[in-house]
């Protein structure tokens, strides 16, 4: 038979992988074991055939390497020199990609594409996150600033139904501030055997999927999950093909993702390429919920490390401490392994996370030192020597914050001379020396109270308080009051059903709007499926909800009130608190949750009045407007339903501080608490009771929310912002009393825009550089100024509307420019 032209073949790109799940039904240290025979077997097929080429992503694996085989790392970087290695993904794990927060895709790519240069002499052009259950709509702007031109992904598969790629999946993948990826969804799976191989080569040129133009696509082979990479088999199936010419039609080319996504690029002109302007979703719904407190650590430390930076960066720049890189920089990479798509989805072992809250915690405690460090050299050059003992209450966001405060009884120390009459009589007061009210409420122990207050803060800054002894009358122009079954300010009239402990009325007393028609909803919800939820995109049969309410005011005071509703169901307890205040809108609820029901779920739901409504939920490093249809969606630290009550444009927005799982449906929005499934359990295995298995969530949970009922849209109610200081509150730093060169209030850096939230405030990766990232939160265009008062200085900035902006910032002559993710000059 006549060979045909090579060029009017229908080639497959033969990309050799071995998917290694670092945890999952493993152990960290098992998978670490298995990088090292993985990439070994890959030089071995590489010593065996000449032409075969190896591709692998997570530059945490290479870094393992590094140290626990200098031989073996030294001959993956001789084959990456000759081209026969790809180094791929760009990301220090395969996290998952719906989430984690915008700022940890960042430091993905940023310690990974800076280790990968040093390294390596090369950066990754391909992002490739395989086996992530979604894929956020913000990905291509942080990808493309990151370095990356190309993204290949698996799921959502048009072969199992979970999204519809009606041009087909070889596109430009278009993020909403207009950055573009060429994006290849990846057919069939990411490993193969012989079998496997055959099949595709029969099935992937004749694909429904295809582009018109196309004449190449990717087939992956090898074996995968728990590592393996490429047998001898595959290889030499791939080499009988190339010699014997099995089908004359279809070329087996060994290649690289690299090599695919430039023939193609070549091949099809990007205006004949269709756009998907829209996340990538949607794959295992259930691992947007599943493990409570994997989720919270996630949220917790990335708080903490970003707070810790910014202070360690204050620090720093007043010239008290030296900036702690190293330190800084393992955080990061202890915190990027745990948002692995196995680890962070919930779906691993109970013996892995207790390695995660190992991990996590130390991680968490090491930003925490960094924190009190920079706290306390700065606190010691603050003027405290007013009066009494000397609170201060700091703001670590860039922006003005009005925050309730909580302060511990050993404020009260040495107020009187009578040692064993520390009374709680005291007052506070401001700067000015003007009292503030103040209000003594239960502590953390019995017989133990503490201090609230409610203090204004300047942008990444303090404000210095003073106790002292003796109570204080005060004259106020604002209501509070609270009554059998009601809490009540200025704001808000919020009544509650004593049956159930559920909101029976909010009632918007400014705008007269009756916003709730009920909420604060703990409904039981059926839950039959496995761990990932394969089988479910909503929670639609109610198993029944908490009731047999007890409801009791446990705080009224001068600054708050506060209403305990504690209730049940079989044999779980829910304690929820509601606090209104006297001087500040803010809707609090502290929840704890003794969790014992099995293959279940417990959702959090509000009957709004809202009609016409727009559903909204925050994004890593955005936002996602999706339809309020009951779908169960991922989501941050906050989602919104906005539209009309009675004709007039009306919202209702829900922050959390740990949850990642919501659903809208018409009026009806639901946070998704927590989930018991068996740990790791995989459709079809069945569970069985009498094997007692472990099951994932019992026990109790504590968590917290912020309610934000607005007239308008949400962008005009700087949702985005509230839910940032929910997650990331004011705190106190009790320091001695003395004379400083530092004011008794000052702030460091901010920016007055509304839709404008700064970050990140850090040193640069490299030199002695300031960087400051934020994004713009609404859409909009924004021009604002950069502002740090304690040097003087100001910078005139512009966000172009969805825009992640990073400036790096000279120190000595104060001049700046704008960078990449990567804090260099986009060549662009």
């Amino acid at each position: 038979m006549e060979k045909k032209d090579s060029a009017s073949k229908f080639e497959l790109h033969m990309i050799g992988h071995g998917h290694i799940d670092p945890v999952w039904l493993w152990r960290w240290t098992e998978g670490y074991a298995e990088v090292r025979s993985t990439f070994a077997s890959a030089l071995d097929r590489m010593n065996e055939t000449p032409d075969f080429i190896f591709t692998a992503s997570s530059a945490c694996f290479y870094q393992w390497v590094k140290e626990s085989d200098p031989s073996l790392f030294a001959q993956i970087k001789k084959r990456v020199a000759e081209g026969r290695w790809e180094i791929t993904g760009g990301f220090w794990v395969e996290p998952d990609c719906n989430i984690p927060c915008g700022e940890s895709f960042v430091r993905q790519g940023l310690y990974s594409q800076r280790f990968f240069e040093k390294e390596f002499g090369k950066r990754v052009r391909v992002g490739f996150n395989p086996d992530s259950f979604g894929h956020a709509g913000s990905l291509p702007q942080i990808l493309k600033k990151l370095g990356m031109e190309f993204y290949c992904y698996m799921r959502p598969q048009p072969e199992m139904g979970e999204k519809e790629y009606p041009q087909g999946t070889l596109f430009l993948w278009k993020g909403k501030d207009g950055s573009t990826l060429l994006t290849a969804q990846l057919p069939f799976c990411y490993d193969g055997l012989v079998q496997d191989i055959r099949l595709r080569a029969d099935l992937l040129p004749k694909s429904p999927y295809l582009h018109p133009q196309q004449r190449h696509a990717l087939c992956f082979y090898g074996v995968g999950n728990h590592g393996g990479g490429p047998t001898r088999e595959t290889v030499q199936c791939i080499l009988d093909w190339q010699e014997k010419a099995e089908n004359p039609d279809v070329a087996l080319t060994f290649s690289t993702l690299e090599n695919f996504f430039d023939t193609v690029a070549k091949e099809i002109p990007a205006d004949a390429l269709p756009s998907m302007n829209e996340e990538l979703q949607y794959h295992a719904r259930g691992c947007y919920s599943v493990h409570e407190e994997i989720k919270r650590l996630n949220r917790k430390v990335k708080h903490s490390l970003m707070t810790a930076e910014r202070f360690a960066t204050a620090a720093w720049l007043l010239e008290s401490l030296d900036y702690p890189h190293d330190a800084f920089e393992k955080c990061w990479k202890d915190l990027l392994f745990n948002q692995f798509h196995d680890t962070l989805g919930g779906t691993s072992l109970q013996s892995a996370y207790e390695d995660s809250r190992d991990q996590l915690g130390a991680a968490r405690h090491r930003a925490d030192v960094i924190l009190n460090q920079s706290v306390q050299s700065i606190a010691r050059d603050v003027d405290t020597s007013a009066e009494g003992n000397p609170i201060l209450v700091i703001n670590p966001l860039p922006w003005p914050v009005m925050s309730p405060v909580v302060v511990p009884p050993s404020i009260r120390t040495n107020l009187t001379t009578d040692r064993h009459n520390q009374s709680d009589d005291i007052h506070i007061v401001d700067g000015q020396g003007e009292a503030v009210p103040v209000q003594t409420i239960r502590g953390e122990r019995i017989g133990h109270t503490r201090h609230s207050f409610v203090a204004e803060v300047p942008a990444m800054g303090y404000t210095v308080f003073h106790a002292r002894s003796n109570r204080k009358k005060y004259k106020h122009n604002l209501s509070l009051n609270c009554e059998k079954n009601v809490l009540e300010n200025h704001w808000w009239r919020m009544e509650f059903c004593p049956k159930t402990g559920e909101i029976s009325r909010l009632f918007d007393k400014l705008h007269h709007v009756e916003v709730l028609k009920r909420g604060g909803i703990l409904s039981v919800m059926s839950d039959p499926g496995d761990t990932w939820g394969h089988t479910l995109d909503g929670f639609r049969v109610e198993a029944g909800r908490f009731d047999r309410a007890k409801l009791e005011i446990v705080e009224e005071g001068d600054v708050q009130v506060t209403m305990r509703c504690i209730s049940h169901f079989d044999r779980s307890i829910a304690i929820v608190e509601y606090t209104l205040y006297r001087a500040i809108a803010h809707i609090s609820v502290t929840m704890r949750v003794n969790w014992q029901q099995q293959h279940q779920a417990l959702k959090y739901g509000f009957e709004t009045s809202i009609e016409n409504g727009q559903a909204v939920w925050d994004s890593p490093y955005g936002y996602q407007e999706r339809p309020a249809t009951g779908m169960e969606e991922p989501g941050g630290q906050w989602f919104d339903l906005s539209g009309e009550i009675d004709g007039r444009p009306y919202g209702f927005a829900v922050l959390n501080d740990c949850k990642y799982s919501s659903d809208i449906l018409k009026d009806t929005m639901r946070v998704t608490l927590l989930r018991s499934p068996a740990y790791a359990h995989h459709d079809p295995h069945r569970y069985n009771i009498d094997e007692m298995w472990p099951v994932i969530d019992q026990g109790w949970h504590s968590m917290h929310f912020g309610f934000i009922p607005h007239t308008g849209g949400w962008r005009d109610t700087h949702v985005v912002k509230r839910a940032w200081e929910l997650n990331s509150p004011v705190f106190i730093h009790q320091e001695a009393r003395h004379m400083g060169k530092f004011r008794k209030r000052a702030g460091l850096l901010g920016t007055e825009s509304p839709n404008v939230l700064l970050t990140v405030i850090k040193c640069s990766e490299d030199g002695e550089d300031i960087i400051v990232r934020g994004f713009e939160t609404a859409g909009e265009q924004a021009q604002t100024r950069l502002h740090l008062p304690y040097f003087d200085k100001a910078f005139c900035l512009c966000f172009e509307p969805h825009e992640i902006k990073t400036i790096r910032i000279n120190r000595q002559d104060w001049t700046f420019k704008e960078v990449n993710l990567l804090e260099e000059p986009d060549s662009e």
